[in-house]
């Protein structure tokens, strides 16, 4: 073993960790020939293995702060380019086929280490155009094939791989210029740092302002806000909804507002929605939902008492929901002391909502629980631990935040 060789690997992942992107540089281009060479024998020609290799140093650079073993930085690299290859191998089988005595390993992102080279990775993913961004983030974050996102964005497989291969060359200009200027860009699409910090013993009681949909409506003519939604694991910005309360209407006799919200700076685009809600004793309750979709338009009408939401919240637990006090700092954003309320865990993907003393709800965090029912929008497992939500019994894990902007 050459150990002035390995001593220096060493210090290369020490300086790496530390946002020191000539010594990821070297480590990369260190074991690149040797690599390259299997990944061409694996894949049957050298476009595919230098596509598997670029893929494999970005999930090694996301993910660098969990390497034990510095000194093995590039039989580490080795594995996770292995498992990439085998992986597509396996989705889409050409060339040749992969031994079957090849180590399993896992490339999965740990977007919650605190390291500078994660921050610098997740903040250049963030400032891409919302068609890479989220390309990006479902393929690199949220582990799914590319099949998978090019079924759930509903793009031909080849304009995913087209995406992620622009979408590596933007970021890694957009890393070395963070990391020449030894700051962050001014324009992020990060979720905000949120603070929440329990009460013990305080009870509130809060009166809401409106029905909580989308996310914090008040519900009074000609009201608007904008609120911003950031997925994980990463917590990156995946669209940002306007709602407009437009005017007083009547539905079936009912007197109901109208509720327009639009959608913006998210991939797929979502269409425009009308929503209509009621103000009686019981709370406040969902009527009518119209989506204006122009290929297939959907209109869904709620049974009287379907959907209904609270009047008022009060610390404590009941059937309906659990309710706490805390003090809540989102960004630079101080609410002071706010009720957190969570509810519906009944579907396995309980909310948890914000409200303020005045009745505004300002933060809602959406959880997915292991007995959640399937969907397309998140994957349990890669989830992050961190953060989670145990409930009678339960471990829910943080989905996404929405965030409110301005109103």
């Amino acid at each position: 073993m050459n150990m002035a060789k390995t001593k220096s690997d060493r210090k290369l992942v020490k300086a790496a960790k530390t946002g020191d992107l000539s010594a990821f540089s070297e480590l990369t281009e260190r074991c690149r020939p040797e690599i390259m060479v299997e990944l061409t024998g694996l894949t049957g020609n050298i476009h595919d293995a230098e596509d598997v290799l670029q893929e494999a140093f970005l999930r090694s650079f996301l993910k660098l702060s969990s390497l034990k073993e510095p000194y093995n930085f590039g039989g580490w690299v080795r594995l996770i380019a292995r498992n990439i290859a085998r992986n597509r191998l396996r989705r889409e089988p050409k060339f040749v086929q992969l031994q079957e005595n090849f180590a399993e390993g896992r490339a999965e992102v740990n977007t919650d280490d605190g390291s500078l080279q994660t921050e610098l990775a997740l903040l250049a993913l963030s400032r891409l155009s919302p068609k890479l961004r989220e390309t990006t983030r479902l393929t690199y974050l949220s582990n799914y094939s590319q099949k998978q996102v090019a079924a759930r964005l509903g793009i031909p497989l080849g304009t995913v791989k087209r995406r992620l291969w622009e979408s590596r060359i933007k970021m890694r200009k957009e890393v070395m210029s963070m990391s020449r200027t030894g700051r962050t860009p001014e324009s992020v699409n990060t979720v905000p740092v949120i603070k929440i910090r329990d009460l013990p013993g305080e009870e509130m009681t809060v009166h809401a302002v409106g029905p909580g949909l989308y996310f914090s409506t008040v519900l009074k003519e000609g009201h608007e806000e904008i609120c911003q939604f950031f997925d994980y694991p990463g917590g990156i910005l995946t669209q940002i909804a306007h709602s407009q309360v437009v005017r007083k209407t009547e539905v079936f006799g009912r007197k109901c507002f109208e509720v327009l919200i639009d959608h913006s700076d998210c991939e797929p685009p979502i269409p425009n929605v009308l929503q209509y809600f009621t103000l009686t004793d019981n709370g406040f309750s969902w009527v009518m939902m119209t989506t204006a979709d122009e290929a297939y338009p959907q209109t869904r009408f709620m049974k009287e008492g379907e959907e209904i939401f609270p009047l008022s919240y009060s610390s404590g637990e009941n059937e309906e929901y659990s309710a706490r006090a805390v003090e809540l700092t989102v960004g630079n954003i101080n609410y002071g002391h706010c009720l957190a309320v969570f509810w519906s865990w009944q579907n396995g993907t309980p909310a948890e909502s914000f409200f303020t003393l005045k009745g505004r709800q300002v933060l809602h965090r959406r959880y997915a629980g292991p007995e959640a029912p399937e969907s397309q929008n998140y994957q349990y497992e890669n989830l992050p631990e961190e953060g989670a939500k145990v409930f009678r019994g339960t471990e829910y894990r943080l989905w996404y935040d929405t965030v409110l902007l301005q109103s």
